[in-house]
């Protein structure tokens, strides 16, 4: 018992007198807990939608007020040709046509047809947005126009992008994402960490070559090494999942080195705090989980509160996903790409800023 005891304490002093471990193992987990909690949800909410309808068209009003009332969508303005263009570009996630002179009149012609358009390259709410649609059209065609049996409409839903609602198509373009996350953030951050671990990195610092050749040199094997895990996913996808590829190949190859400056910038940042390889492995699962979780590869950010979905829009894993799905299912277009690359260069810049900063002072 004196040996257990003696371990018992070697290990709370240890624990004690490493600061960043402690924090690692008491505080992050509950602060997960606190940030995803109120995160994740299965439940598809704030979905823009576009309702293409005449001003004195009735039916379609009361339509779009009960979905506007569900919770479930936000109002996008346009008309009949940006309605369709909206979905095409990503800007709307469902949108509602309706026949030429309007709902109201086609229903009292017994002919009524409504056309539902749904962006599907996010599966998850491709599949809610459907059922939404339909129940607040069946509920408004019920109660407020007392259609006691099966209207005088039809429905013609056009599932885009993804006709057969493929979890894989939808999962795999996020798979890319997170691996290339995973795969610089683990390789560069234990790279410098390991140099530090065994004294060799003062030898570096003080030897002739500049901070800069430092870091380019434990980075960029990597972002090689995370380039050929993405084409690897791609093809996987291709030949396992019938995965299609409908985009520009330069904008997928130019999305990846966009998304590797602040991926890079991240590994190297995280890499100035740690002092062993266990700390580092530590941090970046972390640092990764919360990248995953608050990005949209896995659960819709539109579902977040508020303040989440700020983090989310700064998350360049967030930018990096939406594009790649949108590059492979879509073909996304020349403003959709600057937009997300935008982001993700911005990011990118200030956190390669930061963490060169720190190097210089640190290590």
């Amino acid at each position: 018992m004196n040996t257990l005891w003696g371990f018992i304490k070697k290990e709370i002093m240890t624990l004690l007198r490493d600061p960043v471990l402690l924090v690692a193992i008491l505080i992050m987990p509950a602060l997960q807990v606190v940030i995803l909690g109120q995160a994740i949800s299965f439940e598809a909410r704030n979905l823009k939608l576009a309702v293409d309808t005449v001003p004195n068209d009735m039916m379609m009003s009361r339509i779009k007020d009960h979905a506007l009332g569900s919770g479930w969508f936000i109002d996008f303005p346009n008309s009949r040709q940006s309605a369709i263009k909206a979905v095409q570009t990503g800007e709307v996630d469902a949108a509602i046509i309706a026949p030429a002179g309007g709902l109201t009149k086609s229903m009292l012609r017994g002919e009524g047809k409504l056309q539902i358009l749904i962006d599907a390259t996010n599966v998850l709410k491709a599949q809610s947005i459907e059922g939404y649609l339909q129940g607040i059209i069946a509920h408004v065609m019920k109660t407020e126009y007392q259609y006691q049996t099966v209207p005088p409409l039809s429905f013609t839903t056009r599932i885009l992008f993804n006709p057969q609602l493929e979890t894989q198509w939808f999962i795999v373009p996020a798979i890319m994402g997170i691996l290339v996350l995973m795969s610089i953030l683990t390789l560069v951050s234990i790279s410098i960490t390991k140099e530090k671990e065994r004294g060799t990195i003062e030898t570096l610092i003080s030897a002739p070559i500049s901070k800069r050749d430092i870091i380019l040199g434990k980075t960029l094997p990597f972002v090689l090494v995370a380039f050929l895990n993405m084409l690897l996913i791609q093809c996987v996808g291709v030949v396992l999942f019938d995965l299609p590829f409908v985009g520009s190949s330069l904008m997928f190859i130019l999305s990846f080195v966009i998304f590797c400056v602040p991926a890079c910038g991240i590994a190297v940042w995280l890499s100035t705090y740690t002092q062993t390889q266990q700390q580092a492995l530590l941090g970046l699962m972390i640092v990764a989980f919360l990248m995953m979780m608050l990005s949209g590869a896995l659960f819709p950010t539109e579902n977040m509160p508020t303040l989440l979905r700020w983090i989310a829009d700064i998350n360049p894993l967030t930018h990096f996903t939406y594009l790649l799905r949108n590059i492979v299912l879509k073909g996304a277009d020349l403003s959709y790409f600057m937009e997300k690359a935008a982001y993700m260069l911005i990011t990118g810049i200030l956190l390669c800023l930061m963490a060169v900063k720190r190097f210089k002072t640190t290590l």
